[in-house]
């Protein structure tokens, strides 16, 4: 969202925006723990440790029946290329088609919460949070619901702050600089 940047004639610089992400404050009180919990694990991640190494697989030999046009030599080869297409094969799904497949995956996901947030914005009508910071770090806040009434709280804002009017209703509904 486009914020508005306004001086004060007092020369202080305020920049006021419509705030869309959620109070991570409370969020991180009622789930906290999951900090600590992540810079304590220092497990390597990784399953595999090691190359993989292929030995000899190749035994050649001719079969002594002189009955066709088939041989041990063949067969061999034959299991080789199908081994060879069948890595090649999982290599590919592995690396290019899995991730693929994961981000179309996390694409969904994230368009359908954003439909689900934007609906429970409007449905729920939770207020919209209109905030003004000062380059001081003093902060007000003012919670308006509807998103085209906080544009125009936002504009009045920062119009008020502009011209040194920013009213006591204002800073008593959050200058709260510690939030």
């Amino acid at each position: 969202m486009r914020s508005v940047s306004v001086a004060a004639p007092d020369g202080t610089r305020w920049t006021v925006r419509v705030a869309w992400e959620p109070r991570w404050r409370a969020l991180a009180r009622r789930f906290g723990g999951w900090r600590r919990k992540r810079k304590r694990d220092s497990g390597s991640g990784d399953a595999v440790d090691g190359a993989v190494q292929m030995g000899d697989a190749a035994t050649s030999g001719s079969s002594g029946g002189g009955g066709g046009g088939f041989d041990l030599g063949d067969a061999v080869f034959v299991l080789v290329v199908v081994f060879i297409a069948v890595i090649a094969a999982a290599a590919l799904f592995w690396w290019v088609l899995l991730p693929l497949l994961l981000i179309l995956i996390d694409l969904v996901v994230v368009a359908v919460l954003l439909v689900l947030a934007v609906l429970g914005r409007v449905l729920l009508r939770r207020p919209w949070t209109v905030e003004a910071t000062a380059g001081n770090g003093e902060r007000i806040t003012a919670e308006v619901v509807g998103w085209r009434a906080a544009l125009r709280r936002r504009d009045e804002m920062a119009d008020l702050l502009g011209r040194g009017q920013a009213s006591d209703e204002e800073h008593a509904a959050g200058p709260s600089a510690g939030r």
